[in-house]
């Protein structure tokens, strides 16, 4: 499609930068989601009001929703527990009296 096209050669842009800087699923589902808009007959104006307005941004939790039933139903699977991560490497202490900001 026009607009993946694009967005690919973007990446190509960006990778040549920094070798992380590549098409994510997000942007690979935003990227796709303006070209179905395109197709469903809205103008690009109108696909643009979509993006400025921040509307796609709901769509990005599509790929984490999808890598999280991943890794339950390899938990099923294995037949093991979903895995928590220890709680002594999520705390932090916090400081008996606040710091004082200057």
């Amino acid at each position: 499609t026009e607009t993946l096209d694009f967005a690919l050669e973007v990446e190509k842009l960006t990778t040549a930068k920094r070798g992380n800087l590549i098409l994510n699923v997000d942007g690979c589902i935003g990227v796709l989601c303006c070209d179905m808009l395109r197709g469903l007959g809205y103008s690009r104006e109108e696909v643009r009001e979509f993006v400025d307005l921040g509307v796609l941004n709901a769509l990005f939790v599509l790929g984490r929703s999808i890598g999280f039933m991943g890794h339950i139903m390899d938990q099923k699977r294995l037949k093991t527990r979903l895995y928590r991560h220890p709680w002594e490497d999520i705390l932090y202490m916090m400081p008996d009296e606040p710091e004082e900001v200057k």
